[in-house]
């Protein structure tokens, strides 16, 4: 998933933070309330900078990553959102 603006991404984490290894994933599909849409990971040599580094990267993919969710509610009605 790293690549683009992901990799963008990645490169700046690295510049903020002593980031050993790093680990982000978006699922696709059809997914209902409570289902782990996006996972991230990030080893650091001490805990409370592996903690921040993984606020950093979550924050960081949400804002610059072209994700688009398809919305569909109870009601019938659907929106599109970040698109």
């Amino acid at each position: 998933m790293l690549i683009d603006t992901h990799g963008r991404v990645a490169t700046d984490l690295r510049a903020n933070h002593p980031v050993r290894a790093l680990a982000a994933v978006h699922r696709v599909g059809e997914l209902t309330v409570g289902d782990m849409a996006v996972v991230v990971a990030v080893a650091c040599p001490h805990r409370g900078d592996a903690f921040a580094a993984c606020r950093q990267l979550i924050d960081d993919l949400k804002r610059e990553a072209p994700i688009w969710k398809h919305q569909k509610f109870s009601d019938g009605t659907e929106e599109w959102v970040g698109a």
